[in-house]
């Protein structure tokens, strides 16, 4: 589809390395890093996951007592880790620390949301499919088409004011009408508004 918006040959197969033509060895160096990159900068509902976190035998060698594997599809944090509080009144967030591939703590237990890495592309959602053709076109228009000017003109309809992007990530943020147990707010939440933060609680 990328390749389709830059006029561009077709490929055949996205997996066949004999295909050494230039359009299949630019969209091999391009592909992965783009969806990943991409998967990394909203919190996608498609591609949220979550896990109970088991703690490494080997414990930190200072600062943290507990040090967690992350999962092997992990991409980004999606908000915090959280104590279980079913009220949701008085959460307390942990403190932690994310390391290459450890979250380290000094909790003795730790459960995530995160946002994963997903590669089958029949899992996509359709509107991250039109961002991520875009991002690719974009890419790939210089190397295969040299057109400079069809290149803004990707950027403008992805990036612009009122652009794909942004329509993109608010009709997938708005996509919801409830509120789990990470997601109440507290009374001392309010300290980062300009509010009150006693004005209810009086």
């Amino acid at each position: 589809m990328a390749l389709g918006r830059i006029g561009a040959k077709r490929i055949n197969d996205y997996d066949d390395a004999s295909e050494d033509s230039v359009e299949a060895i630019q969209c091999r160096l391009h592909y992965e890093q783009t969806r990943d990159a991409l998967l990394r900068s909203h919190w996608w509902r498609f591609a949220r996951a979550r896990e109970t976190l088991s703690a490494n035998t080997t414990a930190p060698t200072f600062e943290w007592t507990y040090a967690y594997d992350l999962p092997n599809d992990f991409l980004r944090m999606y908000l915090e880790p959280y104590e279980d509080n079913s009220s949701g009144f008085h959460k307390s967030p942990y403190t932690y620390s994310l390391e290459g591939k450890q979250l380290l703590s000094d909790e003795s237990s730790m459960q995530i949301r995160y946002i994963r890495k997903v590669i089958d592309p029949n899992e996509f959602d359709p509107l991250f499919v039109e961002v991520l053709v875009l991002q690719l076109a974009i890419k790939l228009v210089m190397p295969l088409a040299q057109d400079k000017v069809l290149r803004r003109e990707m950027q403008e309809e992805l990036y612009g004011r009122g652009g794909l992007m942004a329509k993109v990530r608010a009709m997938d943020n708005a996509e919801t009408n409830t509120l789990g147990r990470a997601d109440r707010e507290l009374w001392n939440d309010a300290r980062v508004t300009s509010g009150n933060p006693l004005k209810n609680y009086s």
